[in-house]
């Protein structure tokens, strides 16, 4: 079986935020032992990268663009790549990462450039928007359609903005909100949301679930 390696480079990291050093075949992370497979090929000091994905409590994914490490909330569970506020999610093809929830009585739209005002209807329920990030994780200029997939949705109730297109180049984001009416009171679940990349085929097939809950 072929062994997967990660290559470290131990030059001149000393002043990095994370201190990566070696003793004997041993290698440690902030001072707790990450892994006791530590080698040399070809010069270069190596280790698992299972023992690397364990110590930042990662896990290891065979994506399009090869291997990742990426959250726990990167497992392709049965309900949707899951995680929470703040997570970066991949699917193999977008990342995605609810970057804030807002709630309350009124908005002002930051993303479209008019400053254009929402407010909820009818108007004793309460507004709802979630600030949301999407990168493009392929190799190629995609489209990303906005606000999102069918699938996309906070409870049984959606409000978004009118659909558009955004060009995204391998690597490129694009921030948007998702805007919710919900009745005073309710307690937030989870998000559901399906990435459309116009035709990548597979990008909408793995959608993610973001946790709400305070």
């Amino acid at each position: 079986m072929k062994r997967i390696l990660f290559a470290l480079a131990f030059t001149g990291i000393g002043a990095a935020p994370t201190a990566w050093y070696l003793q004997s075949s041993d290698l440690y992370i902030n001072g707790t032992l990450a892994s006791s497979s530590v080698f040399v090929h070809n010069g270069a000091s190596c280790v698992p990268i299972k023992d690397i994905a364990a110590a930042l409590k990662l896990s290891v994914q065979k994506t399009s663009r090869g291997l990742e490490l990426t959250g726990a909330g990167g497992a392709n569970q049965a309900e949707g790549i899951t995680g929470k506020v703040g997570d970066m999610l991949f699917n193999g093809y977008a990342r995605f990462q609810v970057v804030k929830v807002i709630r309350g009585k009124e908005y002002t739209n930051q993303f479209s450039g008019d400053n254009q005002k929402v407010t909820p209807y009818p108007e004793g329920d309460d507004l709802v928007v979630i600030v949301c990030r999407i990168k493009n994780g392929t190799t190629t200029k995609v489209t990303c359609g906005l606000p999102g997939g069918q699938e996309t949705a906070l409870a049984d109730t959606q409000d978004h903005c009118p659909s558009r297109g955004q060009d995204l180049l391998p690597g490129a984001a694009v921030d948007f909100a998702l805007t919710f009416d919900v009745p005073p009171g309710t307690e937030l679940g989870d998000l559901v949301y399906q990435v459309t990349f116009y035709g990548v085929n597979g990008a909408d097939k793995k959608k993610f679930r973001v946790s709400l809950k305070q």
